[in-house]
């Protein structure tokens, strides 16, 4: 943000971007201050929207952030909440656009980030000339890059297409999420039957509440949920008497994760998701190999076609912003990057849903036989 906001104050109006600067580096620094414990992770155990816990947080009084906030500008919290909330229109939209949109800093910086700290080497592009290049179009309303930056912005996005694809949707990855999600939905299933779960204060305090938002819960007992206390959650279950908790709560730790298997071909061409006999099959497998809990075990993890998609581009030129489209000035006009690198739109077209299914390893090869034998039966009919 730092090096965006430097290039723009040399092109443009120094005094305009000088005005808004500390409001969008405090916003760079805390947007995603409500993020739950491991980031993304545990989103759909916790049943929490980061975003509405950013503003929260930004918001509330008693935080500390806010505080330190307002020693530097009565304003400054409001303003900050203001850039993160997606439904706000209250600042010049290149403000907004610059912190989140199809190419903003926060994707730029952690792409950077996140393919060092893996050790993979899909992060790289021209992000120098992403940040020097950027202009402002038709005012402050909006913000475009110059031709000359195309192959800087077919770079970042390939980059974003290379990290989902290899890193951030990796099956590993998401069987891990998937065994989570598993182990905390029958740790609530047990719970609502009366079962005792043995949770800690925290997590005991947090599932009082049905839907934990801001208006429920109280941002300093939000905040107390950390790695620590989610890890030391898991730790206990493997304690547990339910013995399908204690296992997946161990696999957890221990990393022994399972094993992704692909699915078999939809019994009807025209669904996406009717595997016929597939899931019985692998249930009744399970169950033979003494997992008495088999929905345990199977999992289906459901990726939406949207989240395979590296970048997103709105098709009515009327509608396009520098939110929901990248576009390059040509002769004086925006043109939407895949409309000038028409080579992108293989990229970018919309991919079909992504169904995986995982299972302990050593069902894996009987798992791969059922599904040989349900997809050589499809053919034949």
């Amino acid at each position: 943000m730092k090096l965006v906001l430097e290039h723009l104050e040399r092109v443009n109006d120094a005094e305009k971007i000088r005005n808004a600067r500390q409001a969008l580096l405090a916003t760079a620094l805390l947007h995603d201050v409500g993020h739950g414990p491991f980031s993304h992770v545990f989103e759909p155990c916790l049943g929490i929207d980061h975003e509405k816990w950013s503003i929260a947080i930004i918001l509330d009084e008693r935080s500390r952030v806010n505080q330190v906030l307002k020693r530097q500008n009565a304003y400054l919290p409001s303003h900050v909440a203001d850039l993160i909330d997606s439904d706000n229109t209250s600042h010049p939209a290149w403000q907004r656009a610059l912190m989140s949109s199809q190419l903003d800093v926060d994707r730029l910086d952690y792409l950077r980030r996140d393919s060092m700290f893996t050790g993979s080497g899909y992060g790289h592009f021209d992000w120098q000339r992403l940040l020097t290049t950027i202009e402002f179009y038709d005012g402050e309303t909006d913000i475009v890059w110059p031709a000359k930056s195309a192959l800087a912005i077919e770079e970042y996005i390939f980059s974003r297409y290379y990290m989902y694809q290899n890193v951030y949707l990796h099956k590993t990855t998401r069987g891990f999420e998937q065994l989570l999600q598993a182990m905390w939905k029958r740790a609530k299933k047990l719970k609502l039957d009366g079962t005792d779960v043995n949770l800690n204060p925290v997590l005991e305090q947090f599932w009082k509440i049905e839907r934990p938002e801001p208006a429920k819960l109280d941002a300093s007992d939000y905040l107390r949920l950390e790695e620590f206390t989610m890890l030391e959650q898991i730790q206990r279950w493997t304690q547990h008497a339910d013995r399908p908790l204690a296992d997946c709560a161990r696999r957890f730790l221990e990393r022994d994760g399972l094993a992704m298997v692909s699915a078999p071909p939809p019994v009807n061409p025209l669904t996406t998701d009717d595997f016929g006999e597939w899931e019985p099959g692998l249930h009744k497998l399970l169950i033979s190999k003494g997992y008495d809990e088999p929905e345990m075990y199977c999992l289906a993890d459901r990726v939406r076609g949207k989240y395979l998609q590296p970048y997103r581009e709105e098709k009515d030129p009327d509608s396009q912003s520098a939110v929901n489209t990248i576009r390059v000035l040509v002769e004086g006009k925006p043109l939407a990057i895949g409309e000038y690198l028409p080579r992108l739109k293989a990229v970018i077209a919309p991919p079909v849903d992504r169904i995986s299914y995982y299972v302990p390893k050593e069902i894996r090869a009987e798992a791969n036989a059922l599904r040989k034998r349900l997809t050589d039966s499809t053919k034949q009919a």
